[in-house]
């Protein structure tokens, strides 16, 4: 789920000509919900979003093409969620769905959701932004910060854990990483 925004509107909310509110009201529940898969904390997301919004509110008058306005703002997120998750420890397994406030129509997409979150940040980062954020690796890389090749090389080894955690063909990850939503 690629975050779509209408760059009039960027440009917009960039020259002041629309609210900046609102813009902040449409990017905020994607940015919540990126920093969420990423760090696996609530609390710690919701500090992430508020602060990327806040980023992206200062920055905004700089960036020189709207149209790349929703990869812009992934990697405003993801650096900011990154950060935060190497500078903590790892966070206890979740139970439940009702603990990490996500909908899970089996046991086996939470331990999908455990897996992931069992991955070193870089790793996760980049598959949450492949499955979640539906991004292809230029796209990742650019978010990230690193190259395409190191991104290619971050999910291979992601795809390779979380179909050793789960127990299932490594050639089989599209399938089960839909559950990532």
């Amino acid at each position: 789920m690629a975050l779509k925004i209408d760059p009039a509107v960027v440009e917009a909310a960039a020259a002041g000509d629309a609210p900046l509110e609102r813009l902040i009201e449409a990017v905020w529940p994607e940015a919540y919900r990126l920093a969420a898969s990423i760090l696996r904390d609530r609390s710690l997301a919701e500090d992430v979003a508020q602060e990327a919004c806040a980023t992206m509110a200062r920055s905004l008058p700089a960036l020189k093409d709207a149209r790349t306005f929703s990869s812009w703002f992934y990697r405003i997120v993801t650096n900011r969620a990154v950060s935060v998750g190497r500078a903590r420890r790892p966070t206890v397994p979740i139970d439940t769905a009702a603990e990490c406030g996500a909908r899970f129509d089996s046991s086996d997409a939470l331990d999908l959701y455990n897996a992931l979150a069992a991955l070193p940040i870089d790793q996760r980062a980049a598959i949450v932004l492949h499955y979640y954020g539906g991004l292809n690796s230029f796209e990742i890389a650019v978010a990230l910060g690193v190259a395409a090749p190191t991104v290619r090389f971050r999910i291979m080894l992601a795809r390779r854990a979380l179909a050793k955690a789960l127990a299932i063909p490594s050639d089989t990850p599209n399938e089960v990483l839909s559950h990532v939503r």
